[in-house]
């Protein structure tokens, strides 16, 4: 299936774009995202930003994962597959047209060296300045003055950045196993961490992420040194402890809110993780506020 540039710049969720001119164009995704076999007739840059995203492609169909740190280029007319490996993931995709890079190799500087490295497609090491674009790209709380300008002017910024990485960067050939597992972990906690304040059972992350609950378990601990149900309750502490330092709410009332059926139970798991109640942390910040 070919999906077009002009039908790329019109999604039918008009929130998605974040700017298009008539040679490029940035959107966002997040959710449940997933894009069956397609191709572009223009040239592809997909940056996770939480989670991580599958790319599977005509070059490799056994697919390889992407987090954080990289990120993915794929030349026009190239098919491939893309999912997100947890419902909180988000992204950023960067399409660029043909004519729009023949501008800026006559203009701006040789793309000989990026025409080289992209005719297949290919993981690139992903800067902390193109971290810094991307997140700025996302924001939805910029002023409503020259907003369109603005994000048209990031959207650029992070094309020109992904294209200096690709010339200049260094390239992967595909994730390490280890790699791989780190993404799923990655995703498990963003998972469990949104959701906090609900049982989540293994037979639910085994569901939700295709993995066996022996496998879950083992990579978890490995990777992060905890297990998933300790995780799990060092969030709630976490959680119960900002809202009982920034909040007057009852006690009770945060249990519930961070998913602890009373009062009692809270306070058994906070003594437990962090060796205090809830009432002895609330008079620890008030006395810390007094001094």
């Amino acid at each position: 299936m070919l999906r077009t540039f002009t039908q790329l710049c019109q999604p039918a969720n008009k929130a998605l774009l974040v700017a298009a001119d008539e040679g490029h164009a940035t959107l966002t995704g997040s959710g449940t995202y997933a894009m069956p076999w397609h191709w572009h007739d223009c040239l592809m840059f997909i940056l996770p930003g939480q989670g991580a995203v599958e790319l599977r492609h005509e070059d490799r169909r056994a697919g390889t994962w992407l987090s954080q740190d990289r990120f993915a280029v794929v030349p026009s007319g190239r098919a491939h597959q893309t999912r997100a490996g947890c419902a909180t993931h988000t992204h950023v995709a960067v399409y660029v047209t043909g004519d729009a890079l023949h501008k800026l190799d006559t203009g701006v500087g040789s793309l000989s060296e990026f025409s080289r490295r992209t005719r297949t497609p290919i993981l690139v090491r992903r800067t902390a300045a193109i971290r810094a674009l991307q997140e700025l790209s996302q924001r939805d709380d910029m002023s409503s003055y020259g907003s369109a300008a603005t994000r048209q002017a990031l959207s650029s910024a992070l094309l020109m950045q992904c294209i200096g990485e690709v010339i200049a960067g260094k390239t992967e050939l595909g994730t390490s196993p280890r790699e791989h597992g780190m993404a799923l972990v990655a995703d498990i906690e963003a998972f469990v961490a949104q959701r906090a304040d609900q049982e989540i059972p293994l037979d639910m992350l085994e569901e939700r992420f295709g993995v066996s609950r022996r496998h879950i378990t083992r990579l978890f601990r490995e990777r992060t040194g905890v297990s998933i149900g300790e995780f799990h309750q060092r969030t709630r502490y976490d959680n119960a402890c900002r809202l009982l330092a920034e909040t007057d709410l009852p006690i009770g009332e945060v249990a519930f809110r961070v998913g602890f059926e009373s009062g009692a139970a809270l306070a058994r798991a906070m003594r437990r993780v962090g060796g205090h109640s809830p009432s002895g942390l609330r008079a620890k910040m008030a006395r810390s506020v007094k001094t």
